[in-house]
């Protein structure tokens, strides 16, 4: 893998990655995010385990497997969920950037540890509906997300009239029950 600087490009397993917009102006880039390949699973780049440029610390690449399984791949396959160098990166897509000494290596630690544990609480609350339909598949496996930052949910919205933030970011789940495509918010 090797780095282009005169365009901030990557270059991984031979498909080029923009890391930034190439117009460099206004909050929309007109590249689709610069990415020539997305993952049709959770429409995310192909991992990106360099640091961003500009880092101002090292971050681990090491990645730790879920236990929420994966459709369409082989029996006993299970997600896989981002190192803490992807985190970050993927974060800095979606246009969050640090100040000096807002963020140090461990935080970066914690907020995978929680992310993690966010997605293994959810799965557990997706199998509780999905335990509903077990007349119909007793092993339902999660497909893919599909993310879509800017399109609230009713609840968030709600929330968000009530005072409360909107979310950083959503991401419907997209379950395989069995052969039947569900979407979970």
């Amino acid at each position: 893998m090797g780095l282009i600087s005169s365009r901030s490009q990557q270059v991984n397993q031979g498909k080029e990655i923009i890391t930034e917009c190439p117009v460099g102006k206004g909050n929309e880039c007109p590249m689709n995010d610069g990415y020539v390949d997305l993952n049709s699973d959770n429409l995310m780049p192909p991992p990106n385990q360099l640091p961003s440029p500009g880092q101002p610390f090292p971050l681990s690449t090491e990645r730790e497997v879920s236990s929420i399984p994966k459709a369409d791949c082989s029996e006993g396959e299970k997600w896989v969920y981002p190192s803490s160098q992807m985190f970050w990166n993927a974060m800095l897509r979606k246009g969050w950037r640090w100040r000096d000494n807002d963020i140090k290596p461990e935080d970066m630690n914690n907020i995978i540890h929680i992310h993690n544990l966010n997605n293994e609480l959810a799965w557990r609350e997706v199998l509780k509906w999905e335990a509903l339909h077990a007349d119909e598949c007793m092993t339902p496996k999660l497909r893919r997300f599909a993310g879509d930052a800017k399109n609230y949910s009713p609840r968030a919205r709600i929330r968000h009239l009530m005072g409360y933030e909107l979310p950083f970011d959503r991401h419907d789940w997209v379950i395989d029950r069995c052969g039947k495509e569900v979407r979970y918010v």
